[in-house]
């Protein structure tokens, strides 16, 4: 699945708040904490991370890996549970002060089971995709307003 959003922020910016796991950690709710293998690699492309994940009262933890860390216009990076895997991709294209930010988020199901639960919660999983991208858009643009009346 695809999403595409405009981001009334700089490219530049827009990357970093994608790329970096604090930020990261700050504009996606569902993310309680990220940690790279070698925190100096964190956006490298290869580079391990752990990502924990809160649901309600529940943490799962994923095993993550960056895909692509091509600054300032590609980063995408994958998640492993044991039920699925997750591809997730932002291409970002310079609008002159804002930023086209097209989000693609691909699942690969590692069982039966986990095939016919993902058919199942397929609309979830895309409402989920997109209100992320919703939470990046709100993030960018309140943060870049803070900053230029700070």
């Amino acid at each position: 699945m695809s999403h595409t959003v405009t981001i009334g922020a700089p490219i530049g910016f827009v990357f970093e708040q994608i790329s970096t796991p604090s930020a990261r950690e700050s504009w996606t709710k569902e993310i309680e904490k990220i940690q790279y293998e070698q925190p100096a690699e964190e956006k490298k492309e290869g580079a391990a991370f752990v990502q924990v994940q809160k649901e309600g009262a529940m943490r799962t933890s994923f095993h993550g890996k960056n895909l692509s860390a091509l600054e300032p216009s590609t980063y995408s990076y994958s998640l492993e549970g044991k039920a699925f895997k997750m591809i997730i991709s932002y291409q970002l294209e310079d609008l002159q002060g804002e930023t086209n930010v097209t989000q693609t988020y691909d699942v690969i199901y590692l069982s039966t089971m986990a095939k016919i639960m993902g058919r199942l919660s397929s609309k979830l999983t895309e409402k989920l995709a997109l209100s992320l991208l919703q939470q990046l858009k709100k993030h960018c643009e309140l943060a870049l307003t803070k900053y230029k009346t700070d």
